[in-house]
């Protein structure tokens, strides 16, 4: 059953993800040269799984500072998600769940409702963005008090997995992870 499911962070999980992923320099000029080419997709991906790593931890955010917040990147991910809808899948359901996880921390920012936008409907509607529409819709309308509990519940790894769904993936434990460390909450305390 789902409640047995057991995981453990894995260090050398996170920072092979964080070696695999290009800097943020890399990163930008990646995008001025070939912003829409499907084929940047898997390094994107990896950027957005290194800058949710550096969330997670932050003695590995500083032993790479390389590894920034870019919006920019992430944006065009999603768009290439829109145009491309077949190199989503699932996988891409979970990294677009990871973007707009950052895309959260940057709140009272809009970057959360830009890339909402781009956030097809039936993704929105899936766990973990479903809940992260909500905290969204939380911190708009300063439901603090119920933000904390509905943003902890994607510290749970098998929070809304599907019906027989019994392996957490990477990414879900990355988020887990993400939310279950002082950086993510922190961030959004001194933004408020």
């Amino acid at each position: 059953s789902i409640s047995t499911i057991r995981y453990e962070w894995n260090t050398t999980t996170l920072l092979r993800t964080m070696a695999a992923s290009l800097s943020h320099s890399e990163i930008q000029a990646l995008l001025s040269e070939s912003a829409y080419d499907p084929t940047v997709c898997p390094k994107l991906e990896a950027y957005v799984r290194a800058q949710v790593s550096a969330v997670a931890s932050t003695l590995v955010a500083s032993e790479s500072p390389n590894v920034q917040y870019c919006f920019d990147a992430n944006r065009t991910l999603i768009k290439l998600y829109q145009f491309f809808p077949h190199l989503e899948g699932e996988l891409g359901m979970t990294i677009t769940a990871l973007a707009a996880f950052l895309a959260l921390l940057q709140f009272p920012q809009t970057d959360f409702m830009a890339l909402a936008c781009l956030i097809p409907e039936r993704v929105q509607s899936m766990e973990p963005c479903a809940t992260l529409v909500r905290c969204a819709e939380l911190l708009e309308s300063c439901h603090f008090s119920e933000f904390w509990p509905e943003f902890r519940k994607l510290g749970i790894p098998e929070y809304g997995a599907r019906e027989g769904e019994t392996v957490v993936s990477e990414d879900r434990r990355l988020l887990s992870n993400a939310v279950n460390g002082s950086t993510a909450s922190s961030q959004i305390r001194t933004n408020m």
